[in-house]
């Protein structure tokens, strides 16, 4: 059924009322014999009044009353016309509308017979009304007597003949005016290539892992080395994947520590290096030298001489304003552990005292564990105790005695301002 609507519910009650009168002008009743006589025709006005009003006001009043309003659950969300979805103020409302028939000729029930026969083919013979504004159905609804005779107490006069009609579906003339979709696009302009006037930008971070081979492997080559999310320690070779790396716009590489107010930053510029051979120079890269040794950081706006404290920092590359700048990306420092061997267990002296070198390791800041038990910090390396030395490149450690750790392989594990260590060695309890 196509979609329409009315301003008002008496206009579909005109229409009704329009039908009935015609039928009731060209009805065969007045043509034909019936039990061998012809019935003399009689003025029949038809009423949009409830019962009981304007009763006397022809031979025969047929009464059309509207008499209830119900929403119409199937169309409740009509479908759009259009592209684009209706609101509430916009979406026409849904009825279904109920009809009381009736008849009435005071005494003269052949006329009440007659006009409703007339009024009852008329709807029988046009179940769907399709006019040039409205289209809706017309049934008779199948209530009982006792159904009839519950209504006729409301309405609180004497129970004529009647009938129930149902007419639907009927829209009422929504308020606001549905959306009008754009027309679509019928060309579009495309550039390849990239923005020169654009600040240059960085995606993503990676740097390389290297796996220590078991003794034995037939193919150590298929493992030997992979790009990785960065936890980066001294020493690395950080790769930078963006756009426009290449122009004077990145030509400043920046580190910061985000979440700071103000943000302190650090040019790093001079750790830039060639790219990993063979790759040529690209605008898509930019590769990273970070230095062996950790140090202390400087007053903000210093260039950086070494791999900064263990922690969580950000980079950019952009010209010398903020404006200048690309988004930043994260990135993690680490502590460093050097001379890890294959295997790598660590193995104590004759006073079983176990010895890590590195770098990064930071006094009142480092956990060092052991599997899930933490050591505690103290002055010298005693049972369950470990300590750094001044320069912050070792840890010396013993395995705790009360309780002694249970025999097993535990790794150690060297945590830093809460940034853990790449897996290094492990100690093996008899």
């Amino acid at each position: 059924m196509q979609q329409w609507s009315v301003i008002d519910l008496a206009s579909i009650t005109d229409t009704l009322i329009g039908l009935l009168r015609q039928a009731i002008t060209n009805s065969p009743l007045w043509t034909l014999q019936v039990h061998g006589q012809t019935i003399k025709p009689f003025n029949i006005e038809v009423s949009g009044a409830m019962p009981a009003v304007d009763r006397n006001k022809a031979d025969c009043v047929l009464s059309l009353y509207l008499l209830h309003v119900s929403r119409d659950p199937y169309w409740r969300n009509s479908p759009p016309q259009g592209a684009l979805a209706r609101t509430n103020p916009a979406q026409p409302l849904s009825l279904n509308l109920s009809y009381l028939l009736t008849a009435y000729a005071d005494a003269n029930f052949w006329h009440e017979q007659q006009a409703m026969s007339i009024a009852l083919n008329c709807f029988h013979e046009n179940p769907i009304y399709k006019g040039n504004s409205e289209e809706f159905t017309i049934t008779v609804e199948a209530d009982t007597i006792e159904e009839m005779s519950r209504l006729w107490q409301a309405i609180t006069v004497p129970i004529r003949l009647s009938s129930l009609f149902r007419v639907a579906v009927v829209f009422l003339q929504p308020s606001a005016t549905a959306p009008v979709a754009a027309p679509p696009p019928i060309q579009a302009t495309i550039s390849v290539g990239t923005d020169l006037s654009a600040p240059p930008q960085i995606f993503q971070v990676a740097t390389r892992v290297t796996y220590l081979i078991p003794a034995g492997s037939t193919d150590p080559a298929q493992i030997g080395t992979a790009l990785s999310q960065p936890v980066i320690v001294g020493g690395d070779t950080v790769r930078l994947g963006g756009s426009g790396l290449d122009g004077g716009g990145a030509a400043a590489v920046y580190l910061s520590i985000p979440d700071s107010s103000p943000v302190p930053e650090w040019p790093i510029t001079a750790w830039r290096v060639a790219p990993i051979a063979p790759a040529p120079v690209s605008a898509e890269e930019l590769v990273l030298l970070f230095p062996n040794a950790y140090a202390a950081l400087p007053a903000s706006g210093t260039a950086l001489t070494g791999t900064p404290p263990p922690g969580r920092y950000a980079l950019a590359v952009g010209g010398t304003t903020a404006a200048d700048r690309s988004s930043v990306v994260p990135i993690t420092v680490a502590p460093r552990i050097d001379g890890v061997t294959s295997p790598p267990q660590l193995t104590p002296n004759a006073s079983g005292i176990y010895t890590i070198n590195g770098m990064g390791f930071t006094a009142g800041q480092t956990v060092v564990a052991l599997g899930a038990t933490a050591l505690t910090s103290g002055a010298t390396a005693a049972p369950g105790q470990f300590t750094i030395n001044a320069t912050g490149s070792s840890i010396t450690f013993q395995l705790p005695t009360a309780p002694a750790l249970p025999t097993g392989k535990y790794f150690v594990r060297i945590l830093v301002k809460g940034v853990e260590a790449p897996p290094s060695w492990w100690v093996a309890v008899p």
